[in-house]
Formats: C-alpha cells, sequence, structure tokens
C-alpha cells in the first residue's frame, strides 16, 4: 500500500471527522439559540413555519433541485464535479432544518460541508484523478463514519453504487483505505466533539438488557420487529407519494410552504415530533408509559409522517435518525401485548427493523444500529434486521435516505 494514499486516508479522515463534530455543534447552539425555554405551542409553530420561509427561499436560490441524500452521497465522492455554489446552498438549507426543528437527521448539511473542504484539499493536493476521487470518498466515509458512530456502517452509505466499481483485486485494499478513513473520523469527531460540545456523544441509550440464554427467548423479538419494520415500510411508501402530492400543489415555493405548515402544526401539538428524535427515547418509554403502550402506536405513525412531510417538502436531512424514534416508538408498542418482555429487547428489534427498511441499504443500517446503540443487544438486533429485510422485499425499490 503507497504512503500518500494512506496518509490521505490517516489524515484527511480524521480532519473530515472534526469538521462533522463542528457543524453537528454549530447546529446545537443554533437550536439551543432558537428553543431556549419551554416553547409554547404558537411559538413552535411560528419558528418552524420561519424555517419553512428560510428554507424556500434558499431552494428559489438554488433553483428547488437539491440532490437526494444518495446523489448527495455520489456528489461528495467525487469532489471534482462538485458544484460549489449548490453545496453551499444545500448546507444552508440542511442546518436551517436542523437547527429550526426539522424532523430529519444532519446527515445531509455535514455532507455538504465536508464536500466542499474535499474539492478545496483536492484541487490543493491532488495529483490525479484517482486521487481527487480518494480525497472525495475519504471526505464521504470519514464524515458519515463520525456521524452514525461506526467506521462500517459509513462506509457502506459513502459507497453509493459507483458507475466504475474498482477490479477485484484493488477492491480490498482501497476499501481497506476507507476504512481506515472511518476509523480516523471517528477519533477525529470525538476529540473536537470534547471540545466543542457540552452534550454526551452520539449513541442511543437504552435500559440494561441481558442477553438472551436461547433462541426460544427471543421469540418476543418478532412482533417489535414486525411492528418496527411496518414503520419502514410505511416510510418509503408514503414519502414518493407525498412528494407527489405536493408537486401538484404548485412550485417550489409553494411546495415548501404547505409542507412546513402540515409539519409546524403537527409539532405544534405533539412536541415530541420536533427534531430526529434519536435522543428522545426516555421521553418516549415516558409517554408510554403515561399513554398506554399501544399509544406509542401513534407516535410511530406521526413520526413517519413527520419526516416523509419535511423530506417532501424541502427540509434536507436523513432518515435513520428520525426512523430509530420511530421503531422504538413501534417497537415499545408491543409492550402492551407482551408486558412482560424486556423494554430494550422490544425497542431494539422495532429500531433495526425500521431502519433496515426505511434507509434502502440493510447492511449498512445493521452495522449503524449495531454501534450506535448502547448497550448492546445483538439477539434482538438480528432478528430486527432479518424482518426487516423480509418487509423490505414488499415496498418500492431500495433508495438510500
Amino acid at each position: 500500500m503507497k504512503l500518500k494514499p494512506l496518509l490521505i486516508a490517516l489524515g484527511y479522515g480524521g480532519v473530515s471527522g472534526a469538521l462533522t463534530a463542528a457543524v453537528l455543534a454549530a447546529m446545537e447552539a443554533l437550536s439551543a439559540l432558537l428553543w431556549q425555554g419551554t416553547p409554547s405551542p404558537w411559538r413552535s409553530f411560528f419558528t418552524i413555519l420561519a424555517g419553512g420561509v428560510l428554507i424556500a427561499l434558499l431552494r428559489v436560490l438554488d433553483g428547488g433541485d437539491e440532490p437526494d441524500l444518495a446523489a448527495q452521497v455520489r456528489q461528495a465522492r467525487a469532489p471534482q464535479e462538485l458544484h460549489r455554489r449548490q453545496a453551499a446552498l444545500l448546507a444552508a438549507m440542511a442546518i436551517v432544518a436542523v437547527a429550526f426543528g426539522g424532523a430529519v437527521g444532519p446527515e445531509a448539511g455535514t455532507l455538504a460541508v465536508v464536500a466542499e473542504l474535499s474539492a478545496l484539499v483536492a484541487l490543493a493536493i491532488g495529483r490525479s484523478a484517482d486521487e481527487r476521487a480518494l480525497i472525495g470518498e475519504v471526505g464521504a466515509t470519514g464524515a458519515l463514519g463520525a456521524l452514525y458512530g461506526s467506521p462500517p456502517g459509513g462506509l457502506l452509505v459513502a459507497e453509493g453504487e459507483p458507475a466504475a466499481p474498482p477490479a477485484r483485486d484493488e477492491a480490498t485494499p482501497h476499501r481497506a483505505l476507507l476504512l481506515l478513513a472511518g476509523v480516523a473520523g471517528l477519533g477525529g469527531f470525538y476529540l473536537a466533539w470534547r471540545a466543542l460540545s457540552h452534550g454526551g456523544a452520539m449513541r442511543v441509550q437504552l435500559p440494561p438488557y441481558v442477553v438472551a440464554d436461547s433462541a426460544l427467548d427471543l421469540l418476543p423479538a418478532v412482533l417489535p420487529a414486525l411492528l418496527g419494520g411496518l414503520a419502514g415500510l410505511a416510510f418509503v411508501t408514503l414519502l414518493p407519494r407525498l412528494r407527489r402530492l405536493l408537486a401538484r400543489c404548485g412550485g417550489v415555493v409553494v411546495q415548501t410552504l404547505v409542507g412546513s405548515l402540515a409539519f409546524a402544526a403537527l409539532a405544534a401539538t405533539w412536541p415530541i415530533l420536533r427534531d430526529s428524535g434519536h435522543h428522545q427515547l426516555d421521553a418516549l418509554l415516558a409517554w408510554g408509559r403515561d399513554a398506554g403502550w399501544a399509544a406509542l402506536l401513534l407516535l410511530a405513525a406521526l413520526k413517519v409522517l413527520a419526516l416523509s412531510l419535511c423530506l417532501a417538502s424541502g427540509w434536507r436531512g436523513g432518515a435513520i435518525f428520525p426512523l430509530i424514534f420511530a421503531g422504538a416508538a413501534a417497537g415499545g408498542a408491543a409492550l402492551a401485548i407482551q408486558p412482560q418482555a424486556n423494554p430494550t429487547l422490544a425497542l431494539v428489534a422495532g429500531i433495526a427493523a425500521a431502519a433496515t427498511v426505511g434507509i434502502g441499504k440493510p447492511a449498512a443500517a445493521l452495522l449503524i444500529v449495531a454501534l450506535l446503540i448502547a448497550p448492546l443487544a445483538p439477539g434482538p438486533l438480528l432478528v430486527g434486521a432479518l424482518v426487516g429485510y423480509g418487509l423490505a422485499r414488499l415496498g418500492p425499490p431500495p433508495s438510500l435516505h
């Protein structure tokens, strides 16, 4: 393995992870400023609507033809082809989406900023087309591996569907380089995150779980997995339909404002629907205990609707963090029928199934959820992934969300 590609993977992978932490910390700081105190329903409504207005204006400047997350990943991997004005506008849209309470993850904003840096670094040190492409791939893998807390999961998401995959004898060392970049990105993220943020790491904390002694002990994970998988299936089915429905309303400004109005009304009525939600599982469990576990099915459906409205109306972001919330709510609803089941078993099975169906990359979903969730619950995780993989075949063709 040559020295320069190795140095790019280690050095620029670490820089990408640190930049991801900086972007995420900036999003959190702006969000804290906008949402300080306990906002009233009317304040929530108008704050979200103001975010929708800003996104509509940015979409007008961009021409209303922003790439989805799958296309954004492809662009980030090819910095020499990046349209920098579009990337800057996309970064602004994604930062507004997260800060103003959108039910989306922060992937789009971090990827757009890292892609901008990749273009500059590729121009400065890339001596060949292969080196420039490597810089883009390292940047995307380092950023996503850091954001998801899972270098292998970030690698699988960042790989996308390359037009010209490397030859078999080149694929293994190339993947090893990118995996190393993901590990370096995670290291750079944690170093920067500790310096910039007062919050905890990007982990999903669940109640303690005792590993099952036998396969029979995993039977209670099947129902939560089915419910979580159905939440993921509802998302991938609803999103394209909402996009078509909003397209009938008018141009990008009208689409954004109509979708934002609907989301603002939802979030003002149910504040727990605001934000990506993966850090709100304690509130979700409390909500389930107070309202009854069966009511969590309604919460899962509303979160899927909120996520779909945001993405369909131009609030840029990723789906996996909101799907973690929706899958946990759907899985937790199974406790109404299985009250003796361990809550973590139900939540993990629901999360794994929803993510497997919802993000369009089953292996990536499994690796991301496995490393993002604490404590580790391998049995329910595998049950959820298997059920989710089966349900995914009932939906539209898989696409990265």
